[in-house]
């Protein structure tokens, strides 16, 4: 249905074309005759001459449009065989279109035999002059065809280039994505290692945790986006894991905007900053360590802020990320281009800020 409209829509599209060209040249043969006192030939023969003429094109255009994807004149491969069997073809087109123009002419207006007998029988006399015109137009046809042709394989081989970039793109966040599974795996199972012999009843806790949170990241496992909901559920069950690991140690704080839960958000982008807080600043300290976790709307962005009390960051290393936070912001990168804003700041009484900044997008179906 949808190739029908655009056939339709295209027909169309010539029909006006070729309407107006015939409108014009009827208008400049007009007044050529005008400029000559030929009252003879006027407005009405005008109008019969060029609208046939023209939509005789019109008619042979979707042959000629055949004839040169059958036989394409391509400049990266040329073909002598293409290019010299065109010059017969237009001559022919030429010179059939001419022949029937003269037949239309004359039989179209049985009442006006007279009329038309003066102008078929000017371009029977003037046929080399008359054939000599369709050749050029015939030729413009050809290379307006040929024209189309190369600028539908543009546009088709943009369309493929863009998919391909899509995939690539897809491709590199799954990699991206994966690369945050093994990372926080090796550290949960670090951890669950060191309290099998030590403290076995917190250790099997771990593992349940462990399990649900491997389950709820299964479950999105093909969704690179999901609702600020989702991904604080994700974010809980990763910190229940931690918080068998570190007790009282650790006490975590969400504030999230109650219109920040529709949002999307990279699917799995908070974990590892989490965790980069929890490694840095709750597992080298024996104190009470405090994280925040904020989300707001502001100017049709989405901040995230995750905040924690401990030594902070060097200023000379304020760049030098480890793999979790690089990966935040190549994934970010992947997502919004340079859309986005990421940085590390130290808090004016200790800790570190990680602020995220990215559009505020909701998802209507969730």
């Amino acid at each position: 249905m949808g190739n029908l409209k655009i056939n339709w829509r295209r027909a169309a599209l010539l029909f006006v074309a070729w309407t107006l060209a015939g409108l014009v040249f009827a208008a400049v043969s007009y007044g050529v005759a005008l400029s000559q006192n030929d009252k003879r030939f006027g407005i009405a023969a005008s109008l019969k001459l060029n609208l046939v003429l023209f939509y005789l094109w019109g008619v042979f255009s979707p042959l000629i449009l055949r004839f040169c994807r059958r036989f394409r004149v391509e400049f990266r491969r040329l073909s002598i065989r293409n290019v010299t069997v065109h010059v017969p073809a237009i001559v022919l087109f030429a010179a059939v279109h001419e022949t029937l123009l003269l037949a239309i002419l004359w039989s179209i207006t049985p009442s006006a035999r007279g009329e038309l007998a003066t102008i078929t029988g000017y371009y029977a006399r003037h046929f080399g002059y008359g054939f000599y015109i369709d050749l050029i137009i015939a030729s413009l046809i050809v290379i307006g065809a040929h024209a189309l042709l190369y600028y539908d394989d543009f546009r088709t081989s943009e369309l493929q280039q863009s998919a391909l970039k899509a995939q690539l793109a897809q491709a590199q966040l799954r990699a991206l994505k994966m690369q945050v599974h093994p990372h926080f795996l090796f550290n949960t199972l670090h951890s669950i290692s060191s309290l099998v012999l030590e403290d076995p009843p917190k250790a099997n806790s771990m593992i349940a945790r462990l399990g649900d949170f491997l389950r709820l990241t299964l479950d999105h496992a093909d969704h690179e986006l999901v609702t600020l909901k989702e991904e604080t559920e994700f974010l809980r069950a990763y910190l229940d894991i931690e918080q068998v690991r570190f007790g009282d140690r650790l006490k975590v704080a969400f504030e999230m905007e109650p219109m920040t839960l529709s949002a999307q958000v990279p699917h799995l982008i908070l974990q590892p900053i989490v965790e980069n807080a929890v490694q840095h600043a709750v597992a080298p300290r024996t104190a009470q360590s405090h994280i925040d976790i904020k989300a707001q709307g502001l100017d049709g962005l989405l901040r995230l802020e995750v905040k924690d009390n401990g030594p902070g960051i060097a200023r000379d290393l304020l760049e030098l990320r480890g793999v979790g936070l690089n990966n935040v912001r190549a994934r970010l990168n992947q997502v919004y281009g340079s859309n986005f804003r990421f940085e590390l700041t130290n808090g004016a009484e200790g800790g570190l800020t990680v602020t995220m900044e990215i559009p505020f997008r909701c998802d209507v179906d969730r």
